[in-house]
């Protein structure tokens, strides 16, 4: 009882801190260190027993844990939003650790002896806005319409100004960041769920059904193309989840294809009450069954964490080098983004013997069972803290 009634006082008090001045703080249970800071997001500390996200986004543990790896070596941590504009350090820190977007701001403020680590969570912003605009222009080669950006990325991301830069991502990814004479260490993005390989799964069905999986900004992500290549293709399945399709100016461009029957919407993935991941009103794992692929054209990404989610459940990724899944990962990778070319791939993966398919479905799974689990998150970035930085 005493145990759930701290657990209350805590997240109370971290609501009211939280509130009042954007910083959450907790407190170590070892012998004390020192303090650092976390700037990413605070929503993750302010929950009492009982209370739940409902957004299964990865960056919800990914604080928490972060967190509880400093509070275990003996550290306060405080906590503050990643676009928090106002927070001024005025505490000893002895280290900082800042979601791409506020260490610049924060650096003069740090301790002279504050060890500062960039987390990166996506491409250099520089990079993406410029990927984003040729995307934009392309459509408007393509279909004469302009629609506007809707991720532009605040230019505020300075690697410069960190002592270490460790983060998401492949080569391609890391790649679009300057030169700062500092390697960036790749950690692996965790997926929030696990699952056993579909041993069922008829893949002779799920090879002509295939998922787009991600998260605002659709001509960013490529979801123009991927709807265009199944407008053209109406004996084939497709299957999209988030807010991409649902975006006003690219409703109005493609309405008469999101209204083909062979392609479905659904929107952004929701945990309910029981901890299930529900799009619409259905199991989100329905959808994974009845795929084979999941198919995701990025032009700029970190992780490529809804693909890496998706190959988690079996389905086997046709990408681009930018969407993030390591080189290494079983995966078509595809670079001529031409419509053709596109439906010649997705066509030449629906004609895979269903053996083959399940084949290369059980490679994905394994791939990520292995590399994207919060179990590779902590171990990656305990030696991160433990044999890169050497914290003390």
């Amino acid at each position: 009882m005493n145990n759930v009634l701290q657990k209350y006082a805590s997240a109370y008090r971290n609501k009211i801190t939280n509130k009042l001045f954007g910083v959450v703080s907790l407190h170590t249970k070892e012998k004390k260190k020192g303090a650092m800071l976390l700037s990413f997001i605070t929503g993750p500390f302010t929950l009492a027993p009982g209370e739940f996200y409902t957004d299964p986004h990865s960056n919800y543990w990914v604080a928490i844990e972060i967190a509880r790896l400093f509070t275990g070596r003996g550290y306060d941590v405080d906590v503050i939003n990643w676009n928090d504009t106002h927070f001024i350090p005025k505490k000893k820190y002895n280290a900082c650790i800042d979601m791409q977007y506020n260490l610049k701001r924060l650096s003069p403020y740090l301790w002279p002896d504050c060890i500062k680590i960039m987390h990166i969570v996506a491409s250099y912003p520089t990079f993406q806005n410029e990927a984003e605009q040729k995307r934009l222009d392309a459509l408007k080669e393509r279909r004469g319409r302009t629609v506007s950006p809707h991720r532009t990325d605040p230019a505020t991301s300075d690697p410069s100004v960190a002592d270490f830069i460790e983060g998401y991502g492949n080569k391609t990814v890391r790649g679009t960041y300057p030169n700062v004479g500092k390697d960036i260490i790749p950690i692996p993005i965790p997926t929030m769920n696990i699952y056993d390989f579909p041993e069922k799964k008829d893949f002779a069905a799920a090879r002509e059904h295939f998922l787009w999986f991600g998260g605002g900004g659709a001509i960013l992500k490529g979801l123009d193309l991927v709807v265009e290549v199944f407008a053209e293709l109406p004996h084939l399945q497709l299957s999209i989840i988030g807010p991409s399709a649902y975006e006003k100016e690219f409703e109005e461009i493609y309405a008469k294809e999101l209204q083909l029957p062979n392609i479905t919407r659904y929107g952004r993935p929701h945990i309910n009450e029981r901890g299930e991941h529900m799009v619409g009103n259905r199991d989100i794992r329905e959808v994974y069954d009845q795929c084979g692929s999941i198919i995701f054209l990025s032009a700029s990404e970190g992780g490529g964490g809804a693909t890496v989610q998706s190959m988690q459940a079996g389905l086997f990724p046709i990408v681009t080098p930018n969407t993030g899944i390591d080189e290494s990962a079983p995966s078509i990778v595809v670079k001529d983004l031409s419509i053709e070319n596109i439906k010649k791939v997705v066509e030449d993966f629906s004609n895979l013997p269903p053996e083959q398919v399940g084949k290369l479905a059980r490679g994905s799974w394994a791939f990520a069972r292995e590399h994207h689990t919060k179990e590779a998150f902590t171990k990656a970035y305990e030696d991160f803290l433990d044999n890169v930085v050497k914290l003390p």
